[in-house]
C-alpha cells in the first residue's frame, strides 16, 4: 500500500484536462462517478418539467440556455440527455455553416441522432419512435401489416389524411426504416441524400430531397407524426455560436424556430445553447428581433459554488484515495479549500477553472510543473480523432456541402493563398465547390466535391465542370468522388471521361481516412469558435488552434492532401516500435511524471498483443535516446517512475 503522494505520482492525473471539454452527447461518455449532482441541478429539473409537460400536452416549447465561457452548457446537456433519454428522443444541432441550408442541416443532424442508440436500449430512437406511433400499438394489427407495405402506408395516409408533405414518399420511407435491410436506405432519404434512381426504386419513392422547402417540410411532417407518440422530439443547437456571429446567423436560427412554432408543431422541445456575450452581443446587433418573443423560457448556468468545487476534486480523487494507506485526513487532500478561494472571487467559479486548477496543482506536487498546450494538444488530437472514427463510418455521411466546406478550411489553415468556399457561380454545385492558389505552381485550382449517388446529380456536376473547364476559369479543375459513376453508357461518365482522364484536370477518389482527419479538425475548430475547446491550461481561439494544428504535423499523413500537392512526400508506413515510441512519448508529455507500471498497462490497451517486457524495451531506447529518465531499480517495475527530460537538457547533452 503507498501514500496518497506517492500514489499521484504514479498515475495519470485525475484531473485530466482532456474531460474538460464536451461536444456532441452522441459521442461522449459521461462517467456517473465525476458527476456533481448539486451543480445546475435546479436548472436541470426545470428543463426536464419543460419536457414532461411537452410529454403530456405535446404544446412545443422553446428555451433559452445561457451561461458565461466554460459554465458547462455542453456538459449539461449530456446530463439531460442521460437523465431523461428514456423519456424523450435528443437530436444534437452543431455549428452550421451556411444559412441558406440549415433546414438541411437541421434534418441532416435531427436524422442522425434518431438513428443513435440510447443508452440501456437495443434499438435505435428512431425505431423506438416508430414502434411508439399508434400504428404499432394494435398488436394484432402490426402483426398483420408488418411486411405488407401497401397497408402500411394506407394506414398511416389514414391516421394523418391531410398536413402530411410528400405523404406517400414518407410514410414509405417511414415502412422501410422498419425492414433490416432498408433500414439505411430509407434514413438516408430521410436525411436529405441525393440517391440514385436504382436506390429510389427500392424505396418506392419517386424523387431525393433537394431543397430548403423539402427539408423543412419533412422535418415538419417528424413533428406532426410525433403529435401521437409517448416521446417528444428534443431539438439542441449547441456550440453554434460560430454560426451566430455571422451575418444574420441569429436571426437565421430564431427565424427557424419561429417557423417551427407558426406551423404549429407538436411535441418540439427546442433548447438554443449560447455563450451569454453571444446572445447580449447579437440581440444588440439585432434589437428589433420579433422572433426572441418564441422562447418561452430562458435558463441561466451560474457559477457554481466552492462547495461544489470541491466536490468536483473530491470524485476526481476519490479513487486513489481509497488505495492509499494512511488514508488522507481530508477529501481533497493534497489539494486545499484555500487555493480554490484564491481563484474564485466573489465565491463562485466556472468548472472548467476547478478541473484546471486540480491538474495545474498535481502538476506543481509531482515537481513537472506546467504542461505545454503544444505537448497536450497531440493527447486531444487522438482523442478526438478516435472518436470520429468510431463514428463517421462512410464518406456520405457528410453531406458533399459539408465536406467542400471542411476542405476549404483545412486549406485555409494551413496558409494556403486565395481559399474560397463556393467556386462554381451560378451552379447548383456552389456549395459542393472551393478554389485556391497552389503554394508551389501558383497555379488557379479550382474543386468540386460530389458524394450524390444520384447520377443525374453526377452528370449535371459534370456539365458545370466542362462549362468551367471551356471558360478557362481555372488552371487546373479537381474532382472529388469516392461514389460510382455509373456505366460507360452514361453521358455523366462520358463527360468525365473527357475531361479528367488527361491533363491538366484531374479525378481524386478519397480515402475514409481524409474525411477523418477533416472531420476531426472542423469539430475542434467550432469548438474553439465557442469557447469550449481545453488544450493544457489554454483554451484556444481558432487562430491558436491553427498554430497547433501546423506545428504538430497531425495533417502529414492525410492521403487527400497529398493527392493535392499540398503535403509532400508518400504516405509512410510507420513500423510498430516507432508507434509504441510515438504513443508513450505523447503520455510522457501530458503527464510529465508518470509511474512504469501505469505507463505499460496504458501500452497494452492501446495495442493488442504487446507484452510488459516489449513496452519495458522501448521505454529504455527512449531513455538512451535521451527523451525520458528512468527513475528506480529494473528490478521494482511497480515503483518505477518515467520523468520527461526537458528539451534544453536534451540537446545540451
Amino acid at each position: 500500500m503507498s501514500d496518497i503522494i506517492t500514489l499521484l505520482k504514479q498515475n495519470y492525473n485525475p484531473f485530466d484536462l482532456t474531460t474538460a471539454r464536451s461536444g456532441n452527447f452522441w459521442q461522449e461518455q459521461q462517467s456517473p462517478n465525476l458527476t456533481v449532482e448539486s451543480i445546475h441541478q435546479e436548472q436541470l429539473n426545470e428543463i426536464i418539467r419543460v419536457i414532461e409537460e411537452v410529454q403530456m400536452n405535446h404544446i412545443t416549447r422553446t428555451i433559452l440556455l445561457k451561461g458565461d465561457l466554460a459554465s458547462g452548457k455542453s456538459y449539461f446537456l449530456g446530463r439531460l440527455k442521460k437523465q431523461i433519454n428514456p423519456k424523450a428522443l435528443f437530436a444534437y444541432i452543431p455549428s452550421w455553416s451556411d444559412n441558406d441550408y440549415i433546414w438541411r442541416h437541421i434534418l441532416r443532424q435531427t436524422v442522425d441522432s434518431l438513428m443513435q442508440t440510447p443508452e440501456n436500449e437495443s434499438q435505435s430512437q428512431f425505431l423506438l419512435w416508430l414502434n411508439s406511433l399508434s400504428a404499432f400499438q394494435d398488436k394484432s394489427l402490426t402483426k398483420r401489416i408488418l411486411g405488407e407495405k401497401t397497408v402500411f402506408v394506407q394506414n398511416f395516409k389514414s391516421s394523418y389524411p391531410t398536413g402530411i408533405y410528400q405523404s406517400k414518399n414518407f410514410f414509405s420511407a417511414l415502412y422501410h426504416a422498419t425492414q433490416t435491410e432498408d433500414y439505411i436506405l430509407a434514413c438516408d432519404w430521410l436525411r436529405g441524400e441525393d440517391l440514385d434512381a436504382s436506390d429510389l426504386r427500392q424505396l418506392g419513392i419517386r424523387k431525393s430531397l433537394s431543397s430548403e422547402e423539402d427539408a423543412k417540410n419533412i422535418l415538419m411532417n417528424l413533428g406532426r407524426v410525433s403529435a401521437q407518440a409517448q416521446y417528444p422530439i428534443v431539438l439542441c443547437f449547441d456550440q453554434v455560436d460560430q454560426a451566430c456571429r455571422e451575418e444574420n446567423g441569429l436571426p437565421t436560427l430564431l427565424g427557424t424556430n419561429t417557423t417551427i412554432h407558426n406551423e404549429r408543431l407538436k411535441n418540439f422541445v427546442v433548447i438554443l445553447s449560447l455563450i451569454q456575450d453571444t446572445w447580449e452581443n447579437q440581440t444588440t446587433k439585432y434589437p428589433c428581433l420579433a422572433d426572441q418573443d418564441r422562447i418561452d423560457r430562458t435558463v441561466k448556468l451560474d457559477k457554481i459554488t466552492l462547495d461544489q468545487a470541491e466536490e468536483i476534486w473530491q470524485k476526481r480523487l476519490y479513487p486513489l484515495h481509497q488505495q492509499a494507506n494512511p488514508k488522507p485526513d481530508s477529501d481533497i487532500f493534497p489539494l486545499t479549500r484555500d487555493e480554490l478561494k484564491k481563484r474564485a472571487p466573489g465565491g463562485r467559479i466556472v468548472p472548467r477553472t476547478v478541473i484546471q486548477l486540480g491538474h495545474k496543482l498535481i502538476q506543481e506536487l509531482q515537481g513537472t510543473g506546467h504542461i505545454k498546450t503544444d505537448d497536450s494538444f497531440l493527447l486531444v488530437w487522438d482523442k478526438e480523432f478516435k472518436k470520429v472514427q468510431a463514428k463517421v463510418e462512410r464518406i456520405r455521411q457528410q453531406s458533399s456541402t459539408e465536406l467542400a466546406q471542411y476542405l476549404a478550411d483545412v486549406l485555409e489553415m494551413l496558409g494556403i493563398p486565395n481559399v474560397t468556399y463556393k467556386y462554381l457561380e451560378g451552379s447548383k454545385y456552389f456549395n459542393y465547390s472551393l478554389s485556391f492558389t497552389h503554394p508551389k505552381t501558383s497555379k488557379n485550382i479550382g474543386v468540386l466535391w460530389n458524394e450524390d449517388p444520384n447520377m443525374r446529380s453526377f452528370y449535371f456536376s459534370m456539365y458545370a465542370c466542362e462549362k468551367v473547364v471551356k471558360a478557362g476559369d481555372c488552371d487546373r479543375l479537381i474532382f472529388i468522388r469516392h461514389e460510382p459513376f455509373g456505366s460507360k453508357k452514361n453521358k455523366g461518365y462520358k463527360l468525365f471521361q473527357e475531361i479528367f482522364t488527361g491533363n491538366p484536370h484531374r479525378h481524386i477518389c478519397p480515402h475514409l481516412d481524409s474525411v477523418h482527419y477533416l472531420v476531426t479538425y472542423h469539430r475542434l475548430l467550432n469548438e474553439a469558435t465557442s469557447g469550449e475547446l481545453v488544450v493544457g491550461y489554454d483554451s484556444p481561439k481558432p487562430s491558436h488552434l491553427k498554430d497547433l494544428v501546423k506545428q504538430s504535423g497531425v495533417f502529414d499523413q492525410c492521403q487527400l492532401l497529398k493527392e493535392l500537392g499540398i503535403i509532400d512526400g508518400p504516405i509512410t508506413v510507420i513500423p510498430p516500435h516507432k508507434k509504441v515510441h510515438e504513443f508513450l512519448m505523447k503520455h510522457i508529455k501530458g503527464q510529465g511524471f508518470l509511474g512504469t507500471e501505469v505507463l505499460i498497462h496504458s501500452a497494452r490497451v492501446e495495442f493488442d498483443g504487446i507484452s510488459p517486457e516489449e513496452v519495458i524495451q522501448n521505454l529504455k531506447e527512449l531513455e538512451r535516446e535521451n527523451y525520458i529518465k528512468i527513475i528506480g531499480q529494473d528490478n521494482n517495475i511497480k515503483g518505477q517512475f518515467i520523468t520527461l527530460v526537458p528539451e534544453s537538457q536534451r540537446q545540451s547533452s
